[in-house]
C-alpha cells in the first residue's frame, strides 16, 4: 500500500508540474491549504469566476494526465 501510494504522489506530482503554473497555484492552494474559491479570489486579487476557470481546466488536464498511470 506505501509503494502505490508512493507512485500515485509522484504520478500527481508529475501531473501538476505539466498544468499552467497559474492553474497549479489555485488548485494547490484550493486542496492542499483549503481555502475556498472566494478565499483564493482574494488572495490572488482575482474575480472568482477566473479562479473557478483556472481550476475547473487545471483539474481537467489532472484527471487526464493521471488516466495515463491508471
Amino acid at each position: 500500500d506505501a509503494a502505490m501510494a508512493g507512485e500515485q504522489a509522484g504520478a500527481l506530482n508529475n501531473c501538476l508540474s505539466k498544468i499552467e503554473a497559474k492553474q497549479r497555484d489555485v488548485i494547490v492552494w484550493a486542496y492542499f491549504r483549503d481555502m475556498s474559491h472566494s478565499e483564493l479570489a482574494s488572495q490572488f486579487d482575482l474575480p472568482i469566476g477566473t479562479i473557478k476557470t483556472w481550476i475547473r481546466r487545471g483539474l481537467a488536464q489532472l484527471k487526464l494526465c493521471m488516466a495515463s498511470f491508471a
